[in-house]
């Protein structure tokens, strides 16, 4: 059984000053690897062993000098998930679970100005295209079916329901992929009938 590598912690019997330098300089690697919000970088100083008055004394010099800014991480966080065919649901979570503030939050998705219609679409094309562009073409056609392999009303019909069956429980697996991705039911119902359209084309 692997064991936990234990985490390096501060020594609480250094000076004040060099407790702050130390927490400065974590926080500066830390934000030096990736954008941090105020509250990852709070949690993980904390997990360092540093006293809250010197994490939010670092954080103000951080906020102050520009090193750190909740709205830059939320704006770049938010155009990351979005190239990712994220929608707005979910990249407001996804922003939430990072301690990003609802306000922030909302200003960086309205900042995106995504026609969310056709991220849900890309998504769809993006996931589905290679192994399922028959699938997809099928909720945009009617069923064609040769007189031969139709030699009567009854088998036409029995083709037509199970078609129309077929294509019921595709839009139904589309649109919980588009749920699970942050779209909203209006939206990936539209998706839907537009990436079933780019593909028959």
């Amino acid at each position: 059984m692997q064991t936990r590598r234990n985490k390096k912690q501060v020594d609480p019997n250094l000076k004040p000053e060099e407790l702050a330098r130390q927490a400065y300089a974590r926080a500066i690697r830390l934000l030096g690897a990736r954008e941090h919000t105020t509250t990852e970088l709070r949690n993980k100083l904390g997990d360092s062993g540093f006293e809250a008055d010197v994490i939010e004394a670092t954080l103000e010099q951080l906020i102050s000098s520009g090193y750190q800014s909740d709205e830059r991480f939320a704006t770049l966080y938010a155009e990351q998930l979005l190239r990712k065919y994220h929608g707005p649901m979910a990249i407001s979570a996804k922003l939430s679970a990072r301690g990003i503030d609802s306000s922030l939050s909302r200003d960086a998705i309205d900042a995106l100005q995504a026609d969310w219609c056709e991220v849900a679409a890309d998504a769809l094309r993006s996931r589905f295209s290679m192994r399922s562009r028959f699938s997809m073409t099928q909720l945009s056609e009617s069923s064609d079916k040769d007189d031969d392999e139709a030699s009567d009303s009854q088998t036409a019909e029995l083709a037509a329901e199970q078609a129309a069956e077929q294509a019921q429980k595709l839009k139904g697996k589309y649109a919980r992929f588009l749920n699970r991705r942050g779209f909203s039911t209006t939206d990936s119902i539209k998706a839907i009938r537009l990436a079933a359209e780019t593909v028959s084309e």
